[in-house]
């Protein structure tokens, strides 16, 4: 009896010994990013919820989409990131708004992107919206007239500051100082010199939560050049 009882308390502290060296278990996450006009965007502006359902149903017309716009994931590990191992891009299309990535991670885990485009149109981010699962809110640009302390703040600085704070592996210090996260999502616009060369970015950075999760941005870009509002997307408050 004495014997067995030691063997069952053996193989339990070996079960245990195993299950404590399997890697934590990944989760599935979800980036889903628009672009719009500035325009299009004050026509929702105190209709996020109508706009994001909009976004949701496929029944915001997607010529309003702003072209040229790409979402990538920042491999430098100056950034503060970790690549997925595995990511999907499922870009917007004629019936859907959204470029949604897709990976699996590990909770704790940080991984970076940038929104970005060299096409010398729509070149300055006017607003952005986030939904970290709450429902779409505006964010409070620090260069905005109307910046709302009580709005998650997302700091403008120039895109050559950025790139000196990741050559000086200072990127990540200087965001958690500067940026209010939204359950795990910090974000920045790295600001363009030269409107017809180099447009604004934005910087998306996310800490994984325990759980799957999906983020989405509505950026809305104004032009220099005065395009106007694209695809006819008007006032469906």
């Amino acid at each position: 009896m004495k014997l067995r009882l030691i063997s069952l308390i053996s193989a339990s502290s070996l079960l245990l010994i195993w299950l404590l060296a399997l890697p934590a278990w990944a989760a599935e996450y979800r980036l889903e990013v628009t672009d719009i006009d500035d325009l299009t965007y004050s026509a929702y502006q105190g209709h996020l919820g109508n706009l994001e359902k909009r976004l949701d149903t496929q029944a915001f017309s997607t010529a309003a989409v702003i072209p040229g716009r790409e979402v990538q994931v920042l491999e430098d590990p100056g950034y503060g990131g970790t690549p997925p191992a595995q990511l999907s891009v499922l870009p917007a299309t004629q019936h859907q708004a959204w470029t949604t990535l897709v990976w699996d991670g590990n909770p704790g885990d940080t991984v970076a992107f940038v929104v970005k485009s060299d096409m010398p149109a729509w070149q300055k981010v006017w607003w952005i919206a986030a939904d970290t699962g709450k429902g779409l809110k505006q964010l409070s640009l620090e260069d905005d007239a109307s910046f709302d302390h009580q709005r998650p703040k997302v700091p403008e600085v120039s895109n050559d500051f950025l790139a000196n704070a990741v050559d000086r592996d200072t990127f990540p210090q200087w965001l958690a100082q500067h940026a209010t996260p939204i359950d795990g999502l910090s974000l920045v616009v790295g600001q363009g010199d030269d409107p017809d060369n180099r447009p604004d970015s934005v910087y998306a950075v996310v800490k994984l939560p325990p759980e799957p999760h999906t983020y989405k941005l509505v950026i809305a870009w104004r032009d220099y050049g005065n395009r106007g509002n694209r695809g006819g997307e008007g006032n469906h408050s």
